[in-house]
């Protein structure tokens, strides 16, 4: 009975949203359960960094930042299928100085977009199916 009422809440409190709009921002975003659900947002003039790492049978996530001309942008989003026909999608979105992007799935299904506007980008993106 402790199980069935532990993975209840699990499961509801999956939906997450971190917002930060300061500089030098950092947000880690970790999750377990059935329907994962993330979107970050990171704006200012230095540096931002997300990580967010996902394990549930539909797992979704989106980050974004914002920065100046001088400023590094550094996100991380990796996504763990649970069951057989898990489904990943990640987004990342990109703009200032120096942008980097790592992007790993597992699952039966997996979709990933990155979008990078600056003066050095990076990415990578890695999928595969059990």
């Amino acid at each position: 009975m402790r199980i069935n009422h532990l993975i209840a809440a699990v499961v509801s409190f999956n939906a997450l949203m971190a917002v930060d709009a300061h500089a030098g921002n950092s947000v880690s975003v970790l999750q377990f359960g059935t329907t994962n659900l993330s979107f970050t947002a990171q704006s200012g003039p230095t540096n931002n960094t997300a990580t967010t790492l996902q394990f549930g049978a539909t797992n979704k996530a989106t980050s974004l930042q914002l920065g100046s001309i001088s400023s590094a942008n550094t996100l991380t989003i990796g996504q763990g299928g649970t069951t057989s026909t898990a489904t990943n999608s990640a987004f990342a979105g990109q703009v200032g100085g120096s942008n980097l992007s790592l992007i790993g799935q597992i699952g039966a299904s997996n979709a990933a977009g990155i979008f990078q506007l600056g003066i050095l980008n990076g990415s990578t993106v890695l999928q595969s199916a059990p």
